[in-house]
């Protein structure tokens, strides 16, 4: 997909970070929006942001675990735009624990969002999206679908989900020489509210690889001003791959070493991480918003 002008992009998790970044950047290239968001207020600032573009905009206050909702999603954007040609599946969050410590409602609550909004929310779309000229679903994964840490095991099995689902749904189209273009986006260290907004079990005060916190609120701020690759770098990122049809999308020099890790050192790729992150340091920061 070379041109969004004229397209209309739904996304979901649009009321902050990369999902906001994308809203703004598409709307500038002239792309009708559609803005999915759990939390009102996001949603309202997102929106309010783009007034400033000359496109149409819906706002669809819907939690992407709640299934019966996203079922009637694409109706509502048909209704309002006319036609959908993009799907972002962006939403999504943390849930810190280790595999002992965490509940049933933990896993239902992490992959309702992680997972089964991804995959409900390409289900309901892919339909209308088929009868498009030209079409994309763009599914975000994370680096921590491409390798594992401790304490985050939902969160792996939704980003190893979502990179399976998207990669045999792409195999599906390419096979049966459908339109529509699928994607499996791998963002690294990113600028956003994610580690804010995840969910500890237990939170333990200290340093981390990105300096002192004692609480998850000081420890989320922390993450979002170390990050190198800030929400906006990472949508044109996205958008750059897109128009040149790569079908996995890395996001962040730490994306890409990582990735480039886990290959030559599958057993032994854990202890060269805190190296990835002292040579990252080196380099400049990204600090556009």
């Amino acid at each position: 997909m070379k041109n969004f002008k004229d397209k209309v992009a739904v996304i979901t998790g649009a009321g902050s970070g990369m999902g906001q970044a994308l809203a703004l950047q598409l709307a500038s290239e002239g792309c009708n929006i559609a803005l999915v968001e759990w939390k009102e207020e996001l949603l309202n600032e997102t929106r309010e942001l783009l007034k400033k573009h000359n496109v149409g905009v819906s706002s669809h206050l819907l939690d992407v675990s709640d299934k019966e909702a996203v079922d009637n999603l694409p109706n509502e954007v048909i209704e309002h735009h006319g036609q959908v040609d993009i799907v972002f599946n962006n939403a999504g969050l943390s849930v810190a624990s280790t595999v002992e410590e965490s509940t049933d409602e933990d896993w239902d609550f992490g992959l309702g969002i992680l997972l089964h909004g991804v995959i409900n929310s390409t289900r309901a779309f892919l339909p209308h999206l088929k009868k498009r000229p030209e079409s994309a679903i763009v599914n975000t994964s994370s680096i921590f679908g491409l390798l594992s840490v401790p304490s985050q095991s939902i969160y792996h099995v939704g980003k190893f989900g979502v990179r399976a689902f998207t990669e045999s749904l792409a195999l599906e189209m390419q096979l049966n020489k459908e339109t529509v273009e699928v994607y499996s986006v791998h963002p690294g260290h990113i600028g956003t509210n994610i580690f804010s907004a995840s969910r500890f079990k237990n939170f333990e005060p200290g340093t981390t690889m990105f300096g002192k916190a004692d609480t998850p609120e000081e420890a989320g701020k922390i993450f979002k001003e170390n990050a190198p690759t800030s929400a906006k770098s990472a949508a044109n990122i996205i958008l750059k791959n897109i128009r040149k049809k790569n079908k996995r999308i890395l996001v962040g020099i730490d994306a890409h070493a990582y990735d480039l890790l886990q290959r030559i050192f599958p057993k032994w790729y854990i202890y060269f991480l805190p190296l990835v992150s002292i040579i990252r340091n080196l380099f400049p920061k990204d600090k556009i918003n």
